[in-house]
């Protein structure tokens, strides 16, 4: 996750699998145009406006390159395989690169994985896979990188500020750029019921204060605002994002957290504590500081660390595919750390 800041359940959880399992099995583009033409959604050319330009799909695109976060999750979820898509080696800890959830979903296929950063985007890679579309919905793509990628082909960027678009933007803008639109409506309403179901089997969420934080540098730790895209599936879980971080009012690209000097730790008040660390040493530095131990959350045992790095990745960048993967892990931990702090 450096780019960001350095950078129910049960039966639920199983249907949206087998559902988004069935979305991605056989083949990818016999599937995406019979479901096109079975929903009506051959509407094409279509224009999709973004924070960084407009992008205009002339046909139904057969070859798609993803690259930022998640806009992989919603075109295998929608049944598409890219030709390429971003190299997540640096996040998930995988050594091929690709997530869980996305290589049960792939079903043996190998896309091309593209090493995209913040800083460098390897046009001469993208451009020789022939994209008929790029999809960067949510990345921190700058004016410059869009611009060179839109020379390649039809780019969507992101809806309003970089690294925030929400899950349900994003299958909805994949979802009108594939010609797939009925569908990912589906999906947003099976992953917002296995989200409320998950949240009617855990009333315990409900009225504790949460936060979510990380640990990037030694001497200071990030919370994260109500908009990011952590907190709002806390929120939908029936937790209250604690009022010791004010809501996000920057338009500000990089405004997605707010730093606290380990002195100032006490000022935040909350019940419950999630948190991801940059590495293990520091983890262990800053759990071992008095100040971080003094926390209400950390001595009540309402604190959950996550250290499994997709886990990290899954509960950053939520998605309607790694939704079932991520709550069937998550929720255990939230209802644990809930029931301490009553």
């Amino acid at each position: 996750m450096k780019h960001r800041f350095a950078i129910a359940a049960g039966a639920a959880i199983s249907a949206l699998a087998l559902t988004l399992t069935a979305c991605s099995s056989g083949n990818a583009d016999e599937k995406s145009a019979t479901d096109q033409t079975a929903q009506g959604d051959a509407s094409f050319p279509v224009t999709i406006d973004s924070a960084l330009g407009s992008a205009t799909i002339e046909q139904k695109p057969e070859r798609v390159v993803t690259i930022g976060w998640g806009s992989q999750d919603a075109a295998l979820a929608l049944g598409v395989v890219p030709v390429g898509m971003q190299d997540y080696s640096s996040d998930c800890g995988c050594d091929d690169g690709v997530l869980p959830w996305d290589s049960a979903a792939l079903n043996g296929k190998k896309p091309t994985l593209i090493k995209a950063t913040s800083k460098e985007i390897p046009y001469e890679q993208i451009g020789s896979l022939k994209p008929d579309v790029i999809l960067a919905v949510n990345s921190g793509l700058t004016d410059e990188q869009y611009k060179m990628l839109s020379d390649i082909a039809p780019t969507v960027a992101y809806p309003d500020k970089p690294w925030l678009t929400s899950w349900q933007d994003q299958i909805k803008t994949v979802g009108k750029a594939l010609g797939l639109t009925d569908k990912a409506s589906d999906l947003e309403t099976k992953a917002n019921k296995l989200i409320d179901d998950a949240a009617a089997a855990h009333p315990e969420f409900k009225g504790k204060t949460i936060a979510f934080g990380s640990g990037t540098e030694a001497g200071n730790y990030n919370f994260y605002y109500e908009d990011d895209s952590r907190n709002e599936l806390l929120k939908q879980l029936g937790f209250t994002p604690s009022p010791s971080i004010a809501k996000q009012k920057s338009s500000g690209g990089e405004s997605f957290a707010k730093k606290v000097s380990m002195e100032t730790l006490s000022d935040v008040k909350t019940d419950v504590l999630v948190a991801w660390y940059l590495n293990d040493e520091l983890q262990s530095e800053i759990e071992g500081n008095q100040l971080f131990k003094d926390l209400t959350a950390v001595s009540t045992d309402s604190y959950v660390p996550i250290t499994d790095p997709p886990m990290v990745y899954a509960t950053s960048a939520v998605t309607v595919l790694s939704l079932p993967w991520m709550l069937d892990k998550y929720l255990p931990l939230l209802t644990e750390a809930a029931n301490n702090a009553a």
